[in-house]
């Protein structure tokens, strides 16, 4: 693994919304069978795509880079605005993944970061207006939310001059029809919420006999949806009580205060179920705190740094692990296959592997996984 250390000071400036250019192994999948047959206004991967459109751009992710093939006489410019999340360092692994890249395949370009808090959708509005405005030519958001952003959005795609990548999600909003013809945007790249969803709730059936559990949701809306109510719809039809639900706004303080809450108010809860690195680390905290660390179970989500650790220290018993440096470099990919003419090729949404890792795995086991997961973005130093 290419490793180095790097000083992300620039994630305290991304989180207060500053905006400034730059110049320049063995994973579970998510299946096309149990899907929940609820009302709902996305599409999953496989309603919009085949398997083998997904294999072809998880291929090129995958394989050593390849220059382009065409003369790019100009800089691209890209607009990248995304929620630099507190904990999490998936966004700025993306992030590094994504510019390596993009000088491997000897892309010229500028990128404009333009950052928000998670919950923050006001200021991310003010930067997707800024980005219509100043028409880049590529503008990959991760919304905030994404149905609070959806106008914003469709304002991006209905410009002829700029190329828009929704990232975070992998089910594209029903309101846009099934093709980029139809009004979606050139792509959706990301781990699905979904799919993480289904590997921890069945390891959750396969490895426990909870009884009672609690959930600890992001804010209403499609992410929780996906990666909340999915496991506690399968853990219900399982038989298993769910004692109590929050929404904490993905903010570690608000999740270590529930859960002093839940395991006050709820002494028979056995399991809190955590849907982001940020939450699962307050959670863990109160849990260490009132002295119910091993007696009432954390899972975390996405398998970052931090959880890494959390989960080595015991804290955490199981996470789903994302390849998270795919996501950044298929970004950069599907740019060059729009600038060489091959939009055709592009499917409409990268579905990221992910790997269930739980208390078992030890430093060298973890650290075989990671050596392709962060093959880009290495060892971070955050502050």
């Amino acid at each position: 693994m290419r490793k180095r250390r790097i000083v992300c000071i620039i994630m305290v400036l991304l989180t207060m919304g500053v905006v400034f250019p730059l110049f320049a192994g063995g994973a579970e999948e998510e299946t096309a069978v149990e899907k929940p047959e609820e009302e709902r206004d996305y599409y999953y991967w496989d309603e919009v795509e085949t398997a083998e459109e997904l294999e072809f751009i998880r291929d090129i992710v995958r394989d050593d880079a390849v220059p382009v093939t065409v003369d790019v006489e100009k800089p691209v410019r890209v607009a990248l605005i995304f929620p630099a999340e507190d904990l999490s360092d998936s966004w700025l692994r993306g992030h590094i993944a994504m510019e390596e890249r993009l000088k491997e395949l000897k892309i010229p370009y500028e990128l404009a970061t333009m950052g928000s808090k998670h919950n923050d959708h006001t200021t991310q509005k003010t930067h997707l207006e800024r980005a219509l405005v100043e028409k880049y030519d590529y503008v990959i958001v991760g919304p905030t939310e994404i149905y609070v952003q959806a106008a914003a959005i469709e304002q991006l795609v209905a410009d002829p001059d700029i190329e828009v990548i929704v990232w975070n999600y992998t089910t594209p909003l029903m309101q846009w029809g099934k093709t980029r013809e139809e009004g979606q945007p050139l792509a959706y790249v990301g781990f699905g919420h979904y799919g993480g969803a289904q590997i921890l709730g069945k390891y959750i059936l396969n490895t426990y006999d909870f009884e009672n559990v609690a959930y600890i949701y992001g804010v209403p809306g499609a992410t929780s949806i996906q990666r909340g109510h999915t496991v506690r719809d399968m853990l219900s039809a399982a038989g298993i009580n769910t004692v109590y639900e929050t929404y904490c706004d993905w903010d570690r303080e608000k999740a270590y205060e529930a859960t002093k809450s839940i395991l006050t108010a709820y002494p028979e809860v056995e399991h809190i179920h955590v849907i982001s690195t940020a939450m699962a680390a307050g959670a863990a905290a109160a849990i260490e705190e009132m002295g119910k660390t091993g007696k009432v179970i954390i899972n975390g989500w996405g398998g970052g740094s931090e959880e890494q650790d959390l989960l080595l220290a015991g804290q955490l018993r199981f996470t789903v692990l994302r390849n998270q440096d795919d996501w950044g470099v298929s970004l950069a990919e599907i740019i060059k296959l729009d600038l060489e003419g091959r939009r055709d090729e592009i499917p409409l949404v990268f579905n990221g592997e992910m790997t269930l890792v739980d208390h078992t795995f030890d430093r060298p086991a973890i650290d075989e996984i990671l050596d392709y997961a962060f093959r880009y973005s290495g060892e971070l130093e955050i502050k």
